[in-house]
């Protein structure tokens, strides 16, 4: 049994969120919030809670990285037929949470996914590592091995399938996905745990901005 959890906790200290600064649309905030989390030099501040739906509305989650952001949503890459992959394919609602520790912030962002087209995954596949992308090829992601050992012995022999090949293709299961957002919360920890909340959400193509109680 884990002894003091209730005794556990911080009093934050950040700074006041002011309604009227923050940006009409919700994505440049965040562009100007991560910018932010650079400059503080938070470790990994691109690392996002990725939660979907199972079967039965059963939700699940799991850390992937952010790898692009355009002016429609969020970009990360994974195996198609990986469980999230899965998931998302017959449940297309997802939520994002980023949390920054250091700098008492989050995010979070629900959204739709959609795939991204095939020469966008190509064209970021082809600037991954080499191990990673060979990785990509070795691991049948979210399936049961016997040992790690399986794993390791796939990886050398592909690494030797690949040697005279210069650009690695991407497997067909291995792509992108966007998240186009339709709710995004901006929070920051305040101090007698009188957080402030600024929310977005689109309500007929446009993004309505509002404070909600911590």
């Amino acid at each position: 049994m884990i002894e003091n959890l209730h005794s556990m906790r911080i009093d934050y200290s950040g700074k006041d969120l002011i309604k009227k600064k923050f940006k009409k649309n919700p994505i440049k905030q965040f562009n100007l919030w991560f910018q932010e989390a650079i400059k503080f030099k938070i470790k990994e501040p691109n690392a996002m809670i990725l939660s979907t739906i199972k079967k039965k509305n059963k939700p699940t989650s799991r850390t992937v990285l952010l790898k692009e952001v355009d002016n429609k949503g969020f970009i990360f890459f994974t195996n198609y037929n990986s469980n999230k992959g899965v998931e998302i394919k017959n449940n297309k609602n997802v939520s994002l949470n980023f949390l920054w520790k250091n700098m008492e912030r989050q995010i979070i962002i629900e959204g739709i996914t959609k795939r991204i087209s095939e020469i966008s995954s190509i064209n970021y596949f082809n600037k991954r590592p080499r191990d990673s992308q060979i990785s990509a090829w070795v691991s049948d992601q979210s399936k049961k091995i016997k040992n790690k050992t399986v794993l390791e012995n796939q990886y050398k022999k592909l690494v030797k399938k690949f040697q005279k090949i210069k650009v690695i293709p991407k497997p067909t299961c291995w792509g992108g996905y966007i998240v186009l957002p339709n709710k995004m919360e901006f929070w920051q920890g305040k101090k007698s745990r009188l957080h402030d909340r600024i929310c977005y959400k689109l309500i007929n193509k446009d993004w309505k901005k509002f404070r909600l109680s911590p």
